[in-house]
């Protein structure tokens, strides 16, 4: 995702795992029926390397609001059901 860029509203229907590849900054805007863990803006440094387990049920956007390109893995996790 280049600097600057936002991309499109969407929902994690399964817990996730993100793995940061490159970047710098990212910010995530919740939409107001999201039923993640995170339910406010929110603004991060980014650490290439570094990885953070996230529950399910987000509905969101993201933007990249550094001045480097960003890049992630997403690892979505099986349903135990």
């Amino acid at each position: 995702m280049a600097p600057g860029t936002k991309g499109p509203v969407h929902e994690h229907k399964l817990d996730h795992v993100l793995i940061a590849i490159s970047g710098d900054r990212m910010a995530v805007e919740p939409e107001p029926d999201s039923k993640g863990p995170y339910r406010d803006y929110l603004e991060a440094d980014i650490v290439p390397g570094n990885s953070i387990y996230v529950q399910r049920g987000g509905i969101e956007t993201a933007k990249n609001i550094g001045s480097q390109t960003y890049h992630e893995i997403i690892v979505e996790l099986l349903d135990p059901e």
